[in-house]
């Protein structure tokens, strides 16, 4: 489990803010033999696998009410190769999230990395957050996490 960095600008603290801890967390699908499913432990994962990172965030305030519902917050994943250029992960590396215009309101994404979409090697994960309006246009919110490095190996 990594805890999500967030910044806000919009207004005051007090009218705009992230509630409790924003985390993110990885699991290998499926979990094979008696080897950890948990990534925040175990940073090796087969190829062949499927990897699943989660997220959870709130946000809290007077101004969560009065922003539009059309607004909508984008996580992305990015993997930077060691001893190689970036890995782009495409759409499977991002998820939308309708933003709901109310204090307190949970949000729950996953976004799940199909099995043999990850070639081999040692890659360094950063998850962003942000928030964006009708338009496309970001609002000045913004998060990321640092999951660290994992290595994803061929098992024979």
């Amino acid at each position: 489990m990594a805890i999500m960095q967030v910044e806000e600008t919009l207004a005051t603290p007090q009218s705009f803010k992230f509630k409790g801890n924003s985390i993110v967390t990885m699991q290998e699908l499926p979990t094979t033999g008696p080897w950890p499913d948990n990534l925040a432990q175990n940073k090796l994962i087969q190829c062949e696998q499927a990897v699943r990172f989660g997220f959870q965030w709130s946000v809290e305030g007077v101004l969560v009410p009065l922003l539009s519902n059309a607004n909508k917050w984008k996580v992305q994943l990015f993997f930077e190769k060691w001893g190689q250029a970036e890995f782009n992960l495409g759409v499977n590396g991002t998820a939308t999230v309708n933003f709901v215009p109310v204090s307190g309101n949970l949000y729950n994404v996953v976004i799940t990395l199909p099995a043999n979409s990850i070639p081999e090697g040692v890659y360094d994960v950063v998850a962003i957050l942000r928030l964006y309006d009708s338009r496309n246009q970001p609002i000045p919110v913004a998060g990321f996490a640092e999951m660290g490095k994992i290595e994803f190996y061929e098992a024979a």
